[in-house]
């Protein structure tokens, strides 16, 4: 999905509506994971990983499941360098996965000759956004500062427009990760780059919510009689965006 020319005036705050509607076209999606999405991106590319590490008991799981995104940034790019927060974190993955290609340190303020003396094609931040408190400030400083040496993005965040939160909206009932600040749509993730002087041009769905009974017979059928299986926007966990960083 690509952003409509126009939208970029509301963007960009050229334009205002109190009730923009914003029309997504009725393209489908196959039921790709971002893990496989963002690897074809990045593949044989130079890459920076914002936010590499993951909580310290889900690194050892998401290697035997083949889902740690920065063992697969790591294997796929040409290059990679992940940078996180988290010390210790960092210290259990360069001790215990054998992948050492990490730093520790806090891109707002720290400096990484690794990252400016080098070029890079993308910046990849796998869902890091949703957990920060001001997410323009955040990425408008990454660009300020590494701007010069990265020329594109690749971003990851919860959709909101999926059908199995409208399902828990009816039943009157919220499910979210307790350190998430906010739910995404296309338009608003678009609206926080484009404030924080980036520009989006590429939007594509990923992580297939669970199909009932009913879907999984239905897919069967189809994948048997050799038909492509598609599926819309809002049947999708993740949205991700990709683009330039000016």
């Amino acid at each position: 999905m690509k952003l409509d020319q126009e939208i970029f005036k509301y963007l960009k705050g050229e334009k205002f509506s109190n009730s923009l509607s914003v029309e997504y076209d009725r393209t489908k999606y196959e039921a790709v994971s971002r893990e496989a999405e963002i690897t074809s991106l990045i593949k044989d590319c130079h890459v920076i990983h914002i936010g590499c590490a993951d909580h310290i008991p889900l690194i050892r799981e998401k290697i035997a499941n083949n889902k740690w995104l920065h063992k697969l940034i790591t294997d796929n790019a040409r290059k990679c360098i992940g940078i996180d927060i988290d010390s210790e974190s960092i210290e259990y993955v360069i001790k215990e996965t054998g992948y050492d290609n990490v730093l520790c340190g806090n891109i707002l303020i720290d400096d990484f000759p690794e990252i400016t003396n080098n070029r890079w094609d993308y910046a990849v931040f796998g869902e890091i956004i949703e957990h920060i408190d001001d997410p323009v400030h955040f990425l408008k400083t990454f660009r300020q500062r590494f701007g010069g040496s990265v020329s594109g993005f690749i971003i990851s965040v919860p959709n909101i427009y999926n059908r199995h939160h409208f399902m828990n909206m009816l039943n009157y009932r919220e499910v979210i990760n307790s350190d998430h600040r906010y739910w995404f749509t296309p338009y608003t993730i678009s609206k926080i780059l484009v404030s924080a002087g980036y520009t989006p041009e590429k939007i594509i769905f990923s992580n297939l919510n669970s199909l009932t009974r009913l879907q999984l017979a239905v897919r069967k059928i189809r994948k048997l009689t050799g038909m492509n299986i598609k599926y819309p926007f809002h049947s999708f966990k993740i949205i991700i965006v990709t683009g330039r960083l000016f």
